[in-house]
């Protein structure tokens, strides 16, 4: 059956070579403090759009959370900056995507929606006050442009992809969207996609000294007023993408831009199986109103929803028959035996769509059954072995 891995010289020597590894150990521990700074980034995956994404509470705010750095140090950072490269578009990160100016407009599905990279600092900790600010080229985390410092490790940067610009910073959690759209007038599960290629890379450097400021670090090149933090151990400009290539949702191979809503809709899929591809049964066990379990038929039902129900049709056919079940001898050309097909306890008839209804989210299985078989056919027929070549097909309920 088918389913679908020693002398005074000599010690004089050895004293001199002991006080020049001294010296060299001196010179290393001086050199040791630079190395205290280190981060990793964790970028989300995947990443769907909503309204009031993560520490913003205004409604007209839309888009996302990329990503989270965490920074640790066992001394003050002094102006820690932002490096940003691979936004080609200026401030304004151009999406495409349906949106409309009121309830009684109707959608533009290729809207052109301007939307920005958003650093959110977090100086004091988690819980603690914030510090909102766009991002491009080189950029503060904090405030001020120089004379900031941070003392508290670790220090956690978010980055966010939203529908808002403010150049100059801001620690209002509330702030209303500044792009000219209003997160209330996106349309629920929708794909937004890229005009320009996305894929922004970022360091983040410290200075020296508490007066310096992101002048000091160049368009290209090592720091000499300060240092690039290790970011997972990398370090240098442009070194960490600030999207994950999973993080991707939406677009023609879902990697250049994301679906708004809490998740893409994944289509219902219905994965049958038997759970043996041969079996081998005596006659007299399906003689009349007895019935002789031969098989079990499992359906996986992936990505149905919760709490509801599915259903799909079984076609049983046998192959080499037009239209009855019948066992066919090995060997020669003889009659064939007749027999009934129950699916769970349903006669089944042949050629005609079976609905198995009733199918949840996961593993569904029911049983397939033989029976009916006459005796006196049976006595009629020559003896051997015989066989059928059950073929089901599985079809949409209409």
């Amino acid at each position: 059956m088918e389913g679908e891995a020693c002398n005074k010289g000599d010690l004089r020597m050895g004293m001199m070579r002991f006080r020049f590894i001294m010296v060299v150990f001196f010179i290393f521990c001086a050199c040791f403090p630079l190395l205290a700074v280190s981060a990793t980034y964790t970028p989300e995956s995947p990443i769907y759009l909503k309204k009031s994404p993560g520490i913003f509470t205004n409604t007209s705010v839309f888009g996302a959370k990329l990503g989270r750095l965490t920074i640790t140090s066992s001394a003050p950072m002094y102006n820690p900056t932002i490096l940003v490269t691979g936004v080609s578009s200026g401030y304004n990160i151009v999406m495409i995507g349906p949106h409309r100016w009121s309830t009684q407009n109707q959608w533009n599905f290729e809207k052109e929606i301007n939307m920005n990279l958003l650093t959110v600092s977090y100086p004091n900790g988690l819980g603690g006050s914030v510090f909102i600010r766009a991002i491009k080229d080189k950029q503060p985390l904090l405030q001020g442009w120089n004379g900031e410092q941070v003392t508290t490790s670790p220090f956690y940067v978010d980055i966010y992809l939203v529908n808002m610009n403010d150049y100059g910073g801001t620690s209002n959690t509330n702030i209303a969207a500044n792009l000219n759209t209003s997160g209330g007038f996106f349309k629920l599960d929708s794909p937004y996609t890229f005009k320009y290629p996305f894929n922004p890379h970022f360091t983040v450097g410290i200075t020296n000294t508490i007066n310096q400021g992101p002048y000091v670090f160049p368009e290209s090149g090592t720091p000499t007023q300060g240092e690039f933090i290790p970011i997972d151990g990398v370090v240098g400009q442009g070194t960490t993408p600030v999207i994950n290539p999973s993080g991707y949702t939406s677009g023609d191979d879902e990697d250049d831009g994301f679906w708004y809503g809490d998740g893409y809709p994944q289509p219902v899929n219905y994965l049958f199986s038997l759970l043996h591809n041969s079996v081998s049964f005596a006659l007299i066990d399906a003689y009349g109103s007895n019935k002789k379990v031969i098989n079990t038929a499992t359906m996986n039902v992936q990505n149905g929803a919760a709490g509801q129900l599915y259903s799909r049709n079984l076609i049983f056919t046998v192959a080499g028959t037009a239209n009855s079940f019948q066992l066919k001898p090995v060997i020669g050309e003889g009659y064939g035996i007749d027999f009934d097909l129950y699916f769970g306890n349903d006669l089944v008839d042949y050629g005609i769509p079976t609905p198995w209804a009733n199918l949840a989210p996961g593993i569904n299985s029911q049983s397939l059954s033989i029976g009916g078989i006459d005796e006196n056919q049976v006595r009629q027929r020559s003896s051997g072995d015989y066989q059928a070549t059950i073929i089901i097909t599985i079809t949409t309920n209409t």
